[in-house]
């Protein structure tokens, strides 16, 4: 889906208080066009959907208008530059790296010893923040301010202690990069194939769990490794669907993080990710009190104002949190309560447009469908399976959204429009030919749809729909093919087609 313009993003991206400092900061920092400037921002800012067109009408007698792509590109590195002041001090390494310019200015002015301090100082606060790559930066720095002093402020006992204290340094971040790279592949493999990874790819991940870093007893040298164990053992088992290894290392990893408060700011997406997944398996495994808790944590942390500190912390506390109240509408069958919430995720999306993710998009729409597909709002479920579809040709959850393709044929045949149903059926059927089949039921959809689009407009589908709960009865006790439910319940579909309330044909319209 189309970007929007990459300036207009970041200026909508801003907080007030941000707003704010930018404009403070322009009116010190630019001499004679910060008028201009600020300007060009607030109109931006003050449009909805971004309009290049309109800019160089308002500013049409401004000079920098016949050169506005070279203006808004000072404009973006101006509102970078006083956003890196801005929150100079908020984070980690933002405080590290005033601390290593000061140690730099020291250095070239030979001022050694009150460098030295300042390393000491930066050390502390790198492994208190358990960021290893900036402390073995300090490393770097006490190594090259000891030569500087002639080694007169160390023993030789000290030297090997320092050097001992590098190589362990640098054997946990050997080890984190190897753990990023497995986790990094899993990661990699369920955004493009989700769960329904065939047996062949079903079996490598299997393989991967014989890794020596994630096999039992072998514990991570370093808290950043402790995370990325528990979260590539949780992708695992959930891709492999063994839902309580899932749970349990799910679990660990909330737990991890919660035993750092401290870290919990510089870790926040990574916390809100651990509890979506948790709930995930909390949710599959019927764990209903621990889910009610953690759903309940994720609306508590949307409104609270240590969690809006920036859009990305919001977009993510959006997506999980919809996602998982939709998905417990939908296991209560409470489908007309969830529809009331709609309205807020499709709020959600339009703020969101410009930033969220494909992947985020397509799992919202296709649990968006089934909450109006559940409420007998047959014309808004096809809607948006529509908007899954957008992503049909990209690499982005093949599995949701081949699924999303072969339910727009209940919509279509729901929807009482024949026309419009004969259509799908074909669009589907061609879809189903030209792609590699994983599922069993994707054969079995083709068969129907031969049979069904054979039928004249007013016979009686019912022998079609039973021998469709036939075949798919056989699916429920395969261990492999049953996985093609958990995207959507077809047996439950058919069973109500076959119920004792007549169901009518199609109608021609």
């Amino acid at each position: 889906m189309k970007k929007k313009d990459s300036l207009f993003r970041l200026i909508k991206s801003l907080t007030k208080t941000e707003k704010r400092f930018f404009k403070i900061y322009s009116s010190r920092h630019v001499i004679g066009e910060q008028n201009n400037y600020v300007e060009l921002f607030d109109a931006i800012d003050s449009q909805k959907n971004y309009n290049e067109e309109a800019l160089l009408k308002k500013f049409a007698d401004k000079k920098f208008a016949n050169r506005l792509p070279v203006a808004k590109s000072y404009l973006y590195d101006l509102v970078l530059r006083s956003m890196n002041v801005y929150h100079n001090q908020n984070t980690i390494e933002a405080q590290l790296r005033e601390l290593m310019g000061s140690m730099e200015f020291l250095y070239q002015k030979g001022i050694y010893d009150h460098a030295f301090k300042l390393v000491q100082k930066a050390k502390k606060i790198a492994q208190d923040a358990e960021k290893p790559a900036l402390l073995l930066m300090a490393y770097e720095w006490e190594k090259q301010l000891l030569e500087a002093l002639v080694f007169t402020t160390h023993t030789d006992a000290d030297l090997h202690r320092l050097f001992e204290n590098n190589q362990r340094l640098l054997q946990q971040l050997t080890e984190i990069n190897q753990y990023w790279l497995l986790h990094t592949q899993l990661l990699y493999h369920n955004a493009q194939q989700g769960i329904t990874a065939n047996a062949t790819d079903l079996d490598k991940i299997t393989q991967l769990l014989t890794h020596p870093l994630l096999g039992h007893g072998n514990e991570p040298q370093s808290y950043q490794a402790a995370l990325l164990r528990y979260k590539t053992l949780a992708t695992c088992f959930f891709i492999m669907r063994q839902l309580q290894p899932c749970y349990e290392y799910s679990r660990k990893l909330v737990l991890l993080l919660e035993s750092r408060p401290e870290l919990l700011p510089q870790e926040a997406i990574t916390y809100i990710n651990a509890i979506n997944n948790l709930l995930n398996t909390t949710a599959a495994l019927q764990k209903q009190d621990e889910r009610g808790f953690y759903l309940s944590k994720l609306q508590a942390m949307l409104s609270d104002d240590k969690w809006q500190t920036s859009e990305a912390l919001q977009l993510k506390l959006f997506e999980a949190y919809y996602y998982h109240q939709m998905t417990l509408y939908i296991g209560q069958g409470n489908y007309t309560e969830g529809l009331v919430c709609l309205s807020k995720l499709e709020e959600g999306l339009t703020r969101f447009a410009d930033r969220i993710d494909g992947i985020g998009v397509i799992m919202l729409c296709f649990y968006a469908f089934h909450i109006c597909f559940g409420a007998g709002q047959f014309v808004q479920a096809h809607a948006w399976l529509m908007r899954v579809l957008e992503y049909q040709h990209t690499n982005l959850r093949r599995d949701i959204v081949t699924f999303a393709k072969i339910l727009t044929l209940l919509t279509t045949y729901e929807m009482r429009n024949a026309p419009v149903f004969a259509k799908t059926a074909k669009s589907v059927y061609r879809f189903l030919l030209g792609k590699e089949k994983q599922y069993e039921l994707e054969n079995i959809i083709v068969r129907f749809l031969k049979t069904i689009a054979q039928l004249p407009p007013n016979a009686d589908t019912m022998p079609v729909f039973y021998q469709l709960r036939q075949t798919l009865a056989a699916l429920t006790d395969d261990a492999y093919e049953k996985r093609v439910f958990a995207y959507f319940d077809f047996m439950a579909w058919v069973n109500a087609k076959l119920s004792p309330v007549p169901v009518s044909s199609l109608q021609q319209v």
